[in-house]
């Protein structure tokens, strides 16, 4: 299936590998946080480093709170809190990590949305098909100082690649999280190392270096190791040899975080305002953030109160079920929509479905669709795409004569559903009467020969 709730063995490495920037980001979210009410110059200079303008529009959640009036949501999904968080290879800088983290703050759930770094895309800085690792690397500006057409404050890289995913699978990011390489081996060397226990000497001659122009071999024995940051990154990386391809460096990935995280909570570093500022400088040289520490603050508060259970991952994949395929285009393997090239259709449905309105999924109101256009298909049509955004829709109906108006009618409150209904059709909702109420439904859609697909 699709979204996986449930991963199974032959899965479990990757999914590792794909907790691993979201575990790192989490980690110095805490870290941000601890410093959130300490004032200083130097404080603030090193936050300063690490954050970046945000140039769009604040999601609800942060304008209004939990109890947003229905009227104020704009569109089906706009009252989720979309991340986009990237993990770069600094030297190639390439997004070798692309996730959106996506949190429904009403009924306190996370969503995880993988983007494969294959997925075939037309670039925007060039103009033309590439994978999508390439657009944040091609799509940055150096701005040395402020123009009409560069701000350093904004980060042009991941501006763009949001841009690029709303039109590819329709989820609007109005934040983003990057982190790079360099900025773990900071990190691991401004806390004094980690420890980690190395199950069986490693090994890999052809282990790259930093330039990718030839090798840096890379060796580690057996046992418990104390590891600077260079080695950490390293055995962290570590993919040839004896190393165990993707599985093993997944595991070590996790390994290596987890020591991280360990460090950090184990050395009392949020009573000693000097160390942190000095994480937070090193941090800021490999990560960057729009979120504000307020903003932070709140996801944080989100965060820590959704249980387990209310997580969930998926990723864009190629498989018998999946939205995508692969196919090698000059010679490279590539992944691209299942249904035609350039045809997302089918990936936005499936995003949609995944990442649904919180508040239609909290008023769960039963919709019934009939269909009284004349057309076939045209109300299964209608019922489809409102599913895929989250409405309850239980059944649909074939009328016995055509309608020239599509309707819309209530028959017990559903505030949210019929706001958004409301938006959607273009049509005003009315109160229905008891003796035209299929079964238990709260709202009945009418589709006539008048409406016309959105």
């Amino acid at each position: 299936m699709l979204i996986r709730r449930v991963i199974n063995p032959v899965d479990e490495p990757a999914n590792r590998r794909r907790k691993v920037w979201k575990r790192f980001f989490w980690g110095v979210v805490i870290i941000i946080i601890g410093i959130a009410g300490w004032v200083g110059v130097t404080g603030a200079l090193a936050l300063k480093n690490i954050t970046a303008k945000n140039t769009d529009e604040t999601p609800s959640f942060f304008k209004f709170g939990s109890n947003i009036d229905p009227d104020k949501v704009l569109a089906e999904g706009e009252s989720r809190i979309n991340i986009l968080l990237l993990g770069v290879d600094s030297a190639a800088g390439l997004t070798d990590s692309i996730q959106i983290a996506s949190i429904d703050p009403i009924n306190n759930s996370i969503a995880m949305l993988s983007i494969p770094r294959d997925l075939y895309v037309t670039n925007p800085a060039k103009n033309r098909k590439t994978r999508i690792n390439e657009v944040y690397r091609d799509s940055s500006k150096n701005c040395p100082r402020k123009t009409s057409t560069c701000d350093p404050e904004i980060d042009y890289g991941a501006e763009s690649l949001s841009e690029l995913i709303e039109d590819l699978v329709g989820v609007k990011t109005s934040y983003f999280v990057k982190i790079d390489f360099d900025g773990l081996k900071r990190i691991v060397d401004t806390v004094g190392g980690i420890q980690v226990y190395v199950e069986k000497p490693l090994s890999d001659p052809n282990f790259p270096n930093r330039s990718y122009s030839g090798y840096d071999p890379f060796s580690i024995g057996a046992g418990m190791k104390t590891l600077n940051g260079e080695t950490a990154l390293k055995y962290a990386r570590c993919r040839g040899g004896n190393c165990g391809g993707d599985f093993g460096r997944a595991r070590r990935q996790q390994q290596v975080v987890i020591a991280l995280r360990d460090k950090i909570v184990s050395s009392n570093l949020f009573i000693n305002p000097q160390k942190i500022t000095s994480i937070i400088t090193a941090v800021g040289k490999g990560l960057r953030t729009d979120l504000t520490v307020d903003q932070i603050s709140q996801l944080y508060k989100l965060i820590k109160d959704t249980k387990s259970d209310r997580i969930k991952s998926a990723v864009l994949e190629n498989g018998n079920d999946g939205v995508l395929r692969s196919t090698t285009i000059g010679g490279a393997y590539v992944l691209v929509p299942k249904k035609g090239d350039n045809d997302w259709t089918e990936v936005i449905e499936f995003v949609n479905s995944y990442l649904p309105e919180p508040y239609l999924v909290k008023e769960n109101a039963s919709v019934v669709i009939i269909d009284a256009s004349g057309k076939t298909g045209t109300g299964q049509a209608v019922a489809t795409k409102l599913k895929s955004l989250g409405y309850n829709v239980t059944s649909t109906q074939v009328a016995s004569s055509v309608s020239l108006t599509t309707t819309i009618k209530y028959f017990e409150d559903a505030p949210y559903a019929t706001a958004l209904l409301k938006k959607r059709f273009g049509i005003n909702p009315t109160k229905g009467k008891a003796d035209e109420r299929p079964g238990q439904a709260k709202v009945v859609i009418t589709v006539g020969s008048n409406y016309k697909a959105k």
